[in-house]
Order: structure tokens, then C-alpha cells, then sequence
């Protein structure tokens, strides 16, 4: 499994697991910006690897 596709699970795994219901106001905060780093290494990648967006591969 390449390191790219080890994030991108990541990342869904954060954006599901932050919609947990009865999560503190701070963890909420403290998992939103672990999210964005892995967003950002994520965008780092794609333009490193010329990786399309999904929404240009369709």
C-alpha cells in the first residue's frame, strides 16, 4: 500500500470518527487539526506525484 493511499484512509477515518456523537469541544478541535495536516501532506503529494483530483479523474 503506497504511503498516498495510507492517508487518504486516514483522512476518511478522521472525517468519520469527528461526527461522533457526545465528542468533547476539544478533542473535536485537536482531531480538525490533525485533519488538516494530513489534508495538507496529502496536496503535497498529489501535486508532488501529479495525482489529479478525483473529481478531474472522472
Amino acid at each position: 500500500m503506497s504511503p498516498y493511499t495510507r492517508k487518504q484512509i486516514i483522512k476518511h477515518a478522521l472525517q468519520y470518527y469527528i461526527q461522533r456523537p457526545n465528542a468533547e469541544p476539544k478533542d473535536i478541535h485537536r482531531e480538525k487539526t490533525v485533519l488538516r495536516q494530513v489534508e495538507e501532506e496529502l496536496s503535497r503529494e498529489m501535486e508532488r506525484n501529479r495525482i489529479k483530483p478525483k473529481e478531474e479523474r472522472l
